[in-house]
């Protein structure tokens, strides 16, 4: 009896998106924006980083993992980090604002080790 060929993704990549991520609950960006069939997921920042390493396993699943948006969907930071994953997923053509996505980077990053963040950032605010 020959193996079924496997339709999508496996299914232990299915389960690990599932427990680590949640759906958007904010009002997203429409569909026809992200690209067919692709959808937002959230996490923890430290799930982020995790699946940040696998851009692979994002493309199979059709799937862009962002972090949590602190402010709603409409704040500057969270769209800059997204825009930034449609645009090294191919979903969209225009490079971001390099300034802005340094500036997100560092505050998610600041999210990702909070007490370390503060130490480190101390008397040089």
């Amino acid at each position: 009896m020959q193996p079924l060929p496997q339709s999508g993704p496996h299914f232990r990549l299915r389960a690990a998106l599932w427990f680590t991520t949640a759906k958007l609950r904010v009002a997203g960006p429409a569909p026809s924006e992200i690209g067919d069939g692709w959808e937002i997921r959230t996490a923890a920042p430290k799930w982020v980083c995790v699946w940040r390493s696998y851009p692979e396993a994002q493309r199979q699943l059709r799937v862009i993992v962002m972090p949590r948006p602190r402010r709603g969907r409409f704040d500057p930071i969270w769209q800059a980090l997204l825009h930034q994953s449609l645009y090294d997923f191919g979903l969209r053509r225009e490079e971001p604002n390099a300034w802005l996505l340094a500036q997100a980077e560092s505050e998610f990053f600041a999210r990702l080790a909070p007490p370390w963040t503060n130490l480190m950032a101390g008397p040089y605010k």
